[in-house]
């Protein structure tokens, strides 16, 4: 009899066990995937910022010479960037990242070559390029990410905090015609924020794929094409 529970019992434990792994391994990639569009987001609106200027900038003295210095810093600026985009690729996103590869000037090149050589080196432009296009790509990837979180966290708990909500001639829950009272608007609610939770995890890494996609092919493309 001993025997025969244990091994009744045996694969339900390995399956429990060989599940958990599973859940933390989820949990922990959700967790990352937020973290990168968030973090994504800031640096989008802050390499957005330095590059406009540092262009404009660079563009409105280039006349005087001085705007290619400027021009040149701004690249180095939007490359300092691009290392800490490749790094967060490789640690949160579990990417492969080749070597960056940029134009660098020969040995013995004088002052003004070695501050001028950002400028034709075609990695640099990109780099300026990934700085204008993450604005664009951390925005929609946030929006995105930002409403599901949202809408998985009120669902869940709209039956706690509802009833500080004011009075309402018509609640959602009336208007689609599916019930009406608090009660039923809550089910509702309840319904949305298991929707958003279970899609959750589809919902934020695909928002995280695309952001690193593109960071991938503007600053990772040309080091694999050059081997």
């Amino acid at each position: 009899m001993d025997q025969t529970l244990t091994s009744t019992r045996t694969p339900a434990a390995s399956r429990d066990l060989s599940s958990r792994p599973t859940r933390r391994g989820l949990l922990a990639r959700l967790g990352r995937d937020t973290a990168y569009v968030v973090s994504g987001f800031a640096l989008g609106v802050v390499g957005f910022a330095v590059v406009v200027t540092g262009l404009a900038a660079g563009l409105g003295l280039v006349v005087v010479w001085v705007g290619l210095a400027v021009l040149a810093g701004t690249l180095l600026l939007a490359r300092g960037l691009a290392h800490l985009e490749r790094w967060r690729m490789k640690a949160l996103q579990d990417r492969e990242v080749p070597p960056a590869a940029y134009v660098v000037a020969p040995a013995g090149a004088g002052a003004l070559r070695r501050l001028l050589t950002p400028l034709r080196d075609p990695q640099s432009w990109l780099d300026a390029l990934w700085a204008l296009v993450s604005f664009v790509t951390g925005t929609v990837a946030l929006s995105v990410v930002a409403s599901w979180w949202a809408t998985a966290a009120s669902g869940l708990t709209y039956w706690w905090w509802q009833r500080w909500l004011p009075e309402q001639d018509r609640t959602l829950v009336e208007i689609l015609g599916l019930g009406e009272g608090r009660r039923d608007e809550s089910l509702l609610q309840l319904g949305f924020g298991v929707v958003a939770l279970l899609t959750l995890p589809l919902v934020v890494r695909g928002c995280a794929a695309l952001h690193a996609g593109t960071a991938d092919a503007l600053l990772n493309l040309r080091s694999r094409q050059l081997g």
